[in-house]
């Protein structure tokens, strides 16, 4: 299937599904970034035939985007992966760290400039969010907080989100822009206007009032491949393209009531979580 196509069939998916995933799987590969990282994603795909979650940020940085985006969305139309959106799935993003230039330079795609507007359309339609198993909150950055109040945002918001081009609703670019800290409450995010940090508090408050344990996301650079945070926001980063040559990619493998964290190229555990 040509990309126009795959592009164009999974923005009717995604429509029809909805902002907010209710997933239930008894195993579940859960991939974080992969900014363009084809032999990565390969790697993954060789080494575990189990339904995959990604958290987003397919493009930009690594030069591989449009095989990474064809072979996530081509997956996700056989149903053997669920897909999330990534600040990186955004034009203001595209435009600047390399996903356009991708396909109008380094490739020359014909039509470069109307694939790139159906590709951000489609962005525009994907999930901010799930539910894993009933236990996870998976998403790109983090917990949105409502402005004034500070209060964690409930998931009911996200899935009633709107004008998500950029996206301008201030509860869906937070939960692709958020990144937790070892504070109490909350403080400005250093990257830019209307993005914050959320502490222990609030993560605590989120998680209590929608009855679930852990959050799971991306979007944050750990040279690691994984990280923890507050003891139950857990960073997961999957890609060593372009800036990131020095990192040490992982997954997490959720199986039998267990998340396991695993090292994509050596296979090793590193790291096991109870559910």
């Amino acid at each position: 299937m040509k990309l126009l196509e795959l592009v164009a069939e999974a923005a009717d998916k995604f429509s029809r599904n909805g902002l907010v995933l209710n997933i239930n799987e008894d195993e579940l590969v859960i991939v974080g970034d992969l900014h363009g990282d084809i032999e990565t994603l390969e790697q993954i795909l060789k080494r575990w035939n189990k339904k995959i979650l990604f958290l987003g940020d397919y493009v930009d940085r690594g030069t591989h985007g449009v095989e990474v985006l064809e072979t996530a969305l081509g997956l996700y139309l056989e149903g053997r992966a669920y897909m999330l959106r990534g600040n990186h799935e955004s034009a203001i993003m595209n435009k600047e760290e390399g996903f356009l230039d991708e396909l109008c330079l380094l490739k020359q795609m014909p039509n470069c400039l109307e694939i790139y507007r159906n590709i951000e359309n489609m962005f525009a339609k994907m999930p901010l969010a799930a539910v894993v198993n009933g236990s996870i909150f998976a998403v790109h950055g983090g917990i949105p907080l409502r402005e004034p109040s500070m209060e964690p945002a409930p998931i009911e918001d996200l899935r009633r989100a709107s004008d998500l081009a950029m996206p301008a609703d201030p509860i869906a670019w937070q939960a692709l822009w958020n990144d937790p800290c070892e504070c109490e409450t909350y403080r400005p995010s250093p990257r830019g206007f209307g993005i914050w940090l959320f502490g222990r508090r609030p993560t605590e408050a989120f998680l209590k009032r929608e009855g679930l344990r852990r959050i799971v996301r991306g979007h944050l650079y750990v040279e690691s491949g994984y990280a923890v945070h507050l003891g139950v926001v857990h960073t997961v980063f999957s890609s060593k393209a372009g800036p990131y040559k020095h990192a040490r990619p992982k997954v997490a493998l959720l199986s039998g009531g267990a998340m396991s964290i695993i090292d994509i190229y050596t296979g090793e555990e590193v790291a096991e979580v109870r559910l």
